[in-house]
C-alpha cells in the first residue's frame, strides 16, 4: 500500500539571471568610475631661515556701463588687456588683478575680461566689493 504524499516538486532558483545582473552592474561601475591618476605634488621648502619676501602688486580693471575698459586708470581696448597683464605678471608672478564692473555694466563685458585674464593668472583674480558686500 502506498500513501500518497505531497509529490510537488520544489522549484530551484536559477542563478543565471542573478549572474546577468551582477555582470551588468560590473560593466556599469567600470564605465562610470573615474580612473584619474592622483599625482603627488612636491613641495619645496626653504632650507635657510632667510626667506626673501615677494611684494604683492595689484591692478584694477574697470569696466564701464558703456563697455569702456580701464587698466590702472588708463583707457585701453580688449586687445591691449592681455599685453598689459603679461607685462605685470612678468614683473611679479603674484600680481593680482581686481575686476571692477561699474553700474549697468553688461555681464558679457565682464565675461570677456575674465576670458582674457583667467588663462594668464587663474588664482590672481578678484572682484571689487563695496562695504555692503555688493559688487560695485
Amino acid at each position: 500500500m502506498q500513501i500518497a504524499g505531497d509529490s510537488k516538486k520544489r522549484n530551484l532558483i536559477s542563478l543565471t539571471p542573478l549572474i546577468d545582473v551582477v555582470f551588468i552592474l560590473l560593466v556599469f561601475f567600470m564605465l562610470v568610475t573615474d580612473f584619474a591618476k592622483f599625482s603627488i605634488v612636491t613641495l619645496n621648502v626653504a632650507q635657510s631661515e632667510t626667506v626673501t619676501a615677494v611684494t604683492q602688486t595689484s591692478s584694477v580693471v574697470r569696466i564701464s556701463g558703456s563697455g569702456e575698459l580701464r587698466f590702472d586708470d588708463q583707457e585701453i581696448n580688449f586687445s591691449e588687456l592681455v599685453q598689459l597683464a603679461n607685462r605685470k605678471l612678468a614683473a611679479n608672478h603674484r600680481h593680482v588683478f581686481f575686476i571692477h564692473p561699474e553700474n549697468e555694466t553688461l555681464l558679457q563685458d565682464t565675461v570677456f575680461v575674465l576670458d582674457e585674464l583667467v588663462p594668464l593668472a587663474p588664482d590672481n583674480i578678484s572682484f571689487l566689493h563695496d562695504l555692503t558686500g555688493r559688487l560695485q
